[in-house]
């Protein structure tokens, strides 16, 4: 086996070090075969650990699971510990508003990395190559993407290394054939349905024959140049992020360019596919007004508030909007992931209060409620003369729409004692030496 091309990556890259704990993902084709050799070769000199994972997408009926047959198999002739998994692609799709392009990724990345973790791996061994490079670079400036877009597949990114990207497909399929190593044909990459297929079966070739014999030698060398690019683009992302979200204020000094390549390292950072029309997307949220939202992908949504921009993982709402909880003075109770306490006391410290501490004109045995925010709720507060309603005084303090509801508005006979952690009623203000103290704390 030539290992020059690897070893002058992984000198560059520093894709493998010794002792290594290496997840790979294993499909079966003649990629993933090759990959699987080249790491058996220099597994022993760099004290290598290897496993197999494999994704069913069940896109292809029969050939789908004999395709898992195959790895499984591969896995127990060569004592490799082998994990599979199978999957409804199209119905996860469907479920998450994806494509099923984007579907298969999650779903891919997503196994990968629970079986990094539960066998304690250092690193997910990818086989994409040198065309596949090619090809994805062609498929998104067709599609149209960004600069970021156009820079095609990273060789390594956190614990992801694809150590034969250097390689032709060419060399790759000799090599097999040479050594008779079987491995599993997906038919349909033979088939010119698909874009993709459509780029590797009949753009390039035509391209090569009609036009540059090293077109893909090109193509490579212009990919280089916009990763130097990028590179220095991303070497600046800092500037613009207030813990990790991004200053409206400091996008808004640059040009819709340099805005655009800060939006796509940014949304790299969380996996987050970048197109052209998503990041157009993102950067209109910079001149718009109020808070917004859009999809970032099935786990993260991308959220403007007030002066910033920042990306949020997506949690399943377990808790009803209306639960309440009663508290009997004195007592304590859970509220969500807050503890509200309240006790008898008196002469206590002078009664020094803060955010969390509220000394109030309560009597023992007095119920209280402790429950989300209400349309038209209101308060009268410490400080200030009249009312003020619960809703203007969270804009005021630009506190997000979607975590209004997250604050313990704590009552007594339907009036607003306290609305927790932010702003306390006057009506509620303890004047006696003896009191009820109210405390909130965050778990």
């Amino acid at each position: 086996m030539n290992l020059r091309n690897f070893e002058d990556l992984n000198k560059r890259k520093k894709l493998i070090e010794v002792g290594d704990k290496i997840v790979i993902a294993m499909s079966g084709g003649p990629d993933s075969i090759y990959l699987y050799e080249l790491l058996k070769y220099v597994k022993e000199k760099m004290d290598l650990t290897l496993y197999f994972a494999h994704i069913n997408h069940s896109l292809r009926g029969e050939d789908s699971d004999d395709d898992e047959k195959f790895v499984i198999d591969l896995g127990q002739r060569e004592k490799i510990e082998t994990f599979t998994r199978k999957v409804e692609i199209k119905k996860y799709a469907k479920d998450n508003k994806l494509s099923e392009e984007e579907a298969g990724r999650e779903i891919r990345y997503g196994f990968f990395k629970e079986i990094k973790e539960r066998v304690g791996a250092t690193k997910v061994a990818l086989a994409h190559n040198e065309d596949d490079v090619v090809e994805t670079f062609l498929f998104r400036l067709i599609r149209g993407t960004s600069l970021k877009g156009l820079e095609g597949i990273p060789v390594k990114r956190e614990y992801i290394i694809r150590p034969i990207m250097s390689y032709r497909k060419e060399q790759i399929l000799d090599y097999l054939d040479d050594e008779n190593i079987q491995y599993r044909t997906d038919k349909t990459n033979f088939q010119s349905i698909y874009t993709r297929n459509k780029i590797r079966l009949d753009l390039i070739p035509s391209i090569e024959r009609e036009y540059n014999v090293n077109f893909k030698e090109k193509i490579i060398n212009l990919i280089s140049d916009i990763g130097e690019f990028n590179g220095i683009i991303n070497s600046n992302v800092q500037k613009y992020l207030i813990n990790d979200t991004l200053s409206i204020k400091e996008l808004k000094k640059e040009t819709n360019f340099i805005q655009r390549a800060i939006i796509s390292e940014y949304l790299q950072k969380y996996d987050i596919s970048v197109s052209r029309n998503k990041i157009l997307e993102v950067q209109k949220l910079i001149d718009s007004t109020g808070s917004k939202e859009i999809q970032g992908n099935s786990k993260y949504i991308i959220k403007k508030v007030y002066d910033s921009i920042s990306i949020v993982e997506v949690k399943s709402k377990n808790i009803l909007e209306d639960d309440q909880v009663s508290l009997k003075i004195p007592g304590s109770v859970i509220w969500r992931n807050y503890q509200i306490t309240a006790e008898i006391v008196q002469n206590e410290n002078l009664k020094i209060e803060s955010k969390e501490v509220f000394y109030c004109s309560l009597s023992k045995m007095d119920n209280l409620v402790i429950r989300s925010r209400n349309n038209g709720d209101k308060l009268y507060p410490v400080g200030m003369k009249g009312s003020k309603k619960v809703k203007e005084l969270f804009i005021d303090l630009k506190i997000p729409k979607e975590d209004r509801s997250n604050y313990p508005i704590i009552t007594h006979d339907s009036d607003i004692v306290w609305v927790g952690g932010i702003r306390k009623d006057r009506r509620f203000m303890s004047t006696d030496s003896k009191s009820i103290k109210l405390k909130i704390e965050k778990l």
